[in-house]
């Protein structure tokens, strides 16, 4: 375990409703040599978020060597416990965030994380338990808190694990697909085709996203997720969140936008957000009256292809999907573990919360 005098890395906690325009900037050049990518705690994804749905009493903590450069962002918000007699750091999850592993950089990440212990077991932190939930737990973030907690014995720490569909590019993509399922694939594809043209878009770099946006909020809407309320043109909120990041995320280059359309007419649509080496798949949407042609799972289908094919830089595509997903794991073999963690420094009320946790 590393003390404070041995670290030199500080640690800050803004209470701000949005992140200011300076931090933002730091934290978009952090991303880029994060020891692992995520693309929902950058700037231009988490910024609109708080934007649009601010967490009560959210807490931006920082932490920067001794330089001053920005090693650490961890976008957390005070949850009460016990009737308040307990709180935590949480890491902040809204409906459209679909990982929560902090941005912490290579160099000195250890320092990073012993810094941020540190400072909640010293008190000076506004709550005396870390809560982290929908984190990587099979990179370099979950083995570097791994290693902090083992040299804090003192601490009280539970922790659980899930799973989802990973999609690593391989040579042949079709690799973990059956052969009577593929064949079926390729048998609705024909059907599909008879109907009329049959043609699979991707949306080229530097083509404008609107039109592609408004045919997926009215594709979306059209559906189940319509009926249930739960589209992202279901509510304002959503709707403008949503043309906001892909309109950034378009600009920026770091999406993808794929469709299959029938006589010109798209009946699935995806959108994929590309951060460092690997890509997130962030929404998908099928005709539902095409339903018996597995429109979405063809689409997922030539999304596989279109990576191996032309993306040669995406070592990875993370389905952000539930672990039960029909769609995904049918069609994908890997999986992504994803982590649940509660660490409780100090207050004996807190480590008594957390060993209660899983039980």
């Amino acid at each position: 375990m590393l003390s404070p005098n041995d670290t030199r890395h500080s640690v800050t906690a803004l209470d701000a409703s949005r992140i200011p325009a300076a931090l933002a900037e730091e934290i978009a050049a952090l991303a880029q040599e994060a020891i692992e990518p995520n693309a929902f705690y950058e700037p231009w994804l988490l910024g609109p978020a708080l934007e649009a749905w601010p967490p009560h009493g959210l807490c931006l903590v920082v932490v920067r060597d001794g330089a001053g450069a920005l090693t650490g962002f961890f976008p957390f918000y005070i949850q009460r416990h016990l009737r308040g007699l307990v709180r935590s750091l949480r890491l902040w999850r809204h409906l459209y965030c679909f990982l929560c592993t902090p941005l912490v950089a290579r160099r000195g990440a250890r320092e990073t994380l012993a810094a941020l212990a540190d400072w909640v077991e010293s008190g000076r932190a506004p709550a005396n338990m870390i809560e982290m939930d929908w984190v990587g737990a099979d990179g370099p973030f979950a083995q570097l808190l791994d290693a902090e907690i083992l040299v804090r014995p003192h601490w009280t720490t539970e922790s659980a694990l899930r799973e989802r569909a990973l999609f690593k590019p391989r040579s042949n993509p079709e690799v973990g697909i059956s052969s009577d399922h593929m064949k079926k694939l390729r048998r609705l594809e024909r059907k599909l085709g008879e109907l009329g043209p049959l043609e699979y878009r991707v949306l080229a770099e530097g083509d404008p996203a609107a039109d592609w946006i408004d045919h997926f909020l009215r594709l979306e809407a059209s559906g189940w997720k319509g009926r249930g309320g739960s589209a992202l043109a279901s509510d304002a909120a959503s709707t403008e969140y949503f043309r906001r990041i892909v309109d950034e995320a378009a600009r920026r280059r770091r999406v993808q936008l794929l469709s299959l359309e029938l006589a010109g007419r798209p009946i699935a649509m995806k959108c994929n957000f590309l951060a460092g080496d690997g890509a997130f798949i962030f929404k998908v949407a099928y005709d539902e009256d095409y339903s018996k042609y597995s429109p979405g799972m063809l689409l997922e289908l030539f999304n596989s292809q279109h990576v191996v094919e032309a993306c040669p830089e995406l070592a990875w595509v993370d389905s952000c999907a539930n672990p039960d997903s029909p769609l995904f794991s049918r069609l994908w073999t890997d999986r992504r573990r994803l982590g649940r963690y509660r660490l409780a420094g100090r207050g004996l009320l807190a480590r008594t919360f957390v060993k209660k946790w899983n039980r």
